[in-house]
């Protein structure tokens, strides 16, 4: 169509033909009416082809809508947790030890030990754990707080990011054969804005070099039933320092009945407080006993030497020995006072009785029975025996064929006995260098050719040995003054009837050979008479019950020797008499019966020795005597 056709067209006078009509157009209302149709069957022809209805395409588009919340929300995590990572790890914080990885035993070790917290954020409740063998002794420190044996604390509270810091933690251990141990430190700690507890740890090994301690015991390897024992202990710095506080303990086999030991032990018969050694030094202990058991059975000892920390002994070194119980075929016992067990007293007479028998099959020749008395307390010179043989250098009684026939030629199943006397001294000796825990010693051995020993090279077939103990000898010495320097007396004398006189007594004890506990003098006073309340010292612990008129004299323990190898404890106190019509012309009594009893440590008895009542006859005042006060006036 030319320019001129399009021109006339646009603008013709004469309207068009149906000017009103137009094209179909989208959004007429037939239209959507029949696409609405179309859809409806797009929808069923999609719901045929795919099989989803409508409820379930929009449960598919809200699980969509959720999915994609939920991939959001692990977005959101893994953000917060790189940002979490970056201002706290757990890698970051550490904990090292420095220090020395080799020790003495015994020698004190000491470790630095440095923790940091290297976030960028402050972590709170630390705590640094130290974790370490039994046998090692941590020192005390102020911050440092023992849980167990083989652990402790140091509360470090909070730590500051990228915070540091260090404790210097020591100790010694102990370890009789060396060892390798190792010292743990253990960092545990709470982020502040984090949950739960973290932890970081180390550790180090340490070798231990074991101590210059040489520690030996010696016994028969062999022994019969009821035989006399006697171990042997040394203990040897092997090493060029001195060896300080050094402390033995022993443990007995079951059956060992201790005898005494040289030197004396501490404590409970098996304890033995040996100080310092120098270098090349030796200590020897000597432990006599004897032993009971059945045959076949081994017996073991063993001893310790160390260094005591509180209760415990950290021990250096250890050793034991072992003993074999054998059988002989001849067989020895003894007791004392019809007694196999018992303590005795100064002055007491011992009645011996030792049986013996041939329990082999076969008969024994030439046999040899012997006694060994080994004690300082005995009077040798009382000796009553019938028959045998006393060598007074070495204190043995020996009996042979030529005393007892059956010695001849002892059959088996056939024995005997013999019987002897013997009596302690009654004034015990005391030396400072001897002056507590008496023991006698017998021990009595039978011997033939005929009998191989078992005993290694002990020549006796079979002996018995009892330890007899001795109590320890008190003394209490009373004594009453009406003139005395101590405390001041007043009233007539000699005494009259209802008027008061004072009279001061005094109370002297004694102990002789072994400590004693316990200890108290106790007394009554007469009816008519009565305490003044005065006594010296004045701090002395005396008690006195008005109801009753009993008096206590409360001591407590007292060491052996004391009144013997020093001055005795004493306490005066003032008595008050005043005298009735009927005691006329008569001795009026001022105090009862006075008794001082004891506990004795080592024999564990109760002992006990009174003295006589007192009266107004006091012969040891002199002066009270030339005036002859001792009866009642009118």
């Amino acid at each position: 169509m030319s320019l001129f056709d399009i021109k006339n067209k646009l603008y013709k006078k004469e309207p068009a033909e149906d000017l009103f009509k137009h094209g179909v157009s989208q959004y007429d209302p037939g239209v959507q009416k029949e696409r609405i149709e179309i859809s409806k069957e797009e929808d069923l022809w999609l719901e045929k082809k795919s099989g989803f209805g409508v409820s379930e395409k929009k449960a598919i588009r809200k699980g969509m809508l959720a999915l994609g919340v939920i991939l959001g929300i692990i977005f959101i995590m893994l953000i917060t947790f790189e940002v979490r990572r970056v201002v706290f790890n757990s890698d970051s914080s550490a904990v090292s030890i420095a220090g020395p990885n080799q020790a003495d035993s015994g020698h004190l070790m000491t470790y630095e030990i440095t923790y940091n917290n290297g976030n960028w954020v402050n972590v709170k409740n630390a705590k640094l754990k130290i974790t370490y063998p039994d046998y090692f002794q941590p020192e005390l420190q102020a911050n440092f707080k023992e849980e167990n044996p083989t652990s402790g604390i140091y509360d470090l509270g909070t730590l500051t990011a990228k915070g540091t810091g260090k404790v210097v933690f020591s100790g010694r251990a102990y370890s009789p054969k060396g060892a390798l141990i190792y010292l743990k430190a253990e960092l545990s700690y709470q982020p502040a804005g984090f949950s739960g507890e973290f932890n970081t740890s180390n550790q180090l090994g340490v070798n231990i070099v074991p101590a210059p301690l040489v520690l030996e015991i010696q016994g028969p390897q062999k022994l019969t039933s009821g035989d006399a024992i006697d171990y042997v202990v040394t203990c040897k710095n092997d090493g060029k320092e001195v060896m300080d506080d050094l402390q033995l303990n022993l443990s007995y086999p079951d059956s060992f009945i201790f005898a005494s030991a040289t030197p004396p032990a501490e404590k409970d018969n098996n304890s033995w407080k040996i100080g310092s050694l120098k270098s090349g030094e030796t200590e020897k202990i000597v432990i006599s006993g004897k032993m009971d058991g059945q045959n076949g059975t081994t017996k073991v000892a063993s001893v310790s030497v160390g260094v005591v920390r509180g209760e415990k002994l950290l021990s250096y070194n250890n050793e034991s020995f072992s003993t074999q119980l054998v059988t002989s075929p001849l067989i020895v016992s003894q007791t004392v006072n019809d007694k196999q067990t018992l303590n005795v007293n100064a002055g007491d007479t011992l009645s011996f009785r030792i049986k013996y028998r041939n329990s082999g099959s076969i008969g024994l020749r030439d046999v040899i029975m012997t006694e060994k008395l080994d004690s300082s307390v005995l009077e040798y010179a009382s000796l009553d025996m019938r028959g045998g043989n006393f060598d007074a250098v070495n204190n043995l009684i020996s009996w042979k064929a030529s005393d007892i026939k059956d010695f001849k030629n002892l059959s088996p199943g056939q024995g005997g006995e013999i019987n002897f006397l013997i009596k302690l001294k009654s004034n015990i000796p005391l030396t400072d260098d001897n002056k507590k825990n008496f023991v006698i010693s017998s021990l009595a051995s039978i011997d033939s050719p005929d009998i191989p020993t078992p005993i290694s090279s002990n020549k006796i077939i079979s002996s018995n040995q009892m330890n007899i103990k001795v109590n320890s000898k008190m003394l209490l010495e009373e004594s009453g003054f009406y003139n005395d320097m101590t405390i001041a007396n007043t009233g007539p004398i000699p005494p009259r009837v209802g008027q008061e006189t004072t009279y001061t007594i005094h109370w002297k004890v004694r102990n002789v050979s072994n400590d004693i506990s316990n200890a108290q003098v106790s007394a009554s006073l007469p009816t008519n008479a009565v305490m003044t309340g005065k006594f010296f010292p004045e701090n002395a612990r005396v008690n006195y019950n008005e109801r009753t008129n009993a008096l206590i004299w409360d001591i407590g323990k007292i060491d052996a020797g004391k009144g013997i190898l020093n001055d005795p404890l004493e306490v005066a106190f003032q008595v008050k008499i005043k005298p009735s019509p009927d005691q006329s012309r008569k001795e009026v009594g001022i105090l009862g019966i006075s008794t001082f009893s004891a506990d004795d440590l080592f024999t564990g008895e109760h002992l006990s020795v009174a003295s006589e009542a007192k009266d107004t006859n006091l012969s040891e005042d002199k002066e009270l005597m030339k005036m002859e006060g001792g009866r009642v006036a009118n």
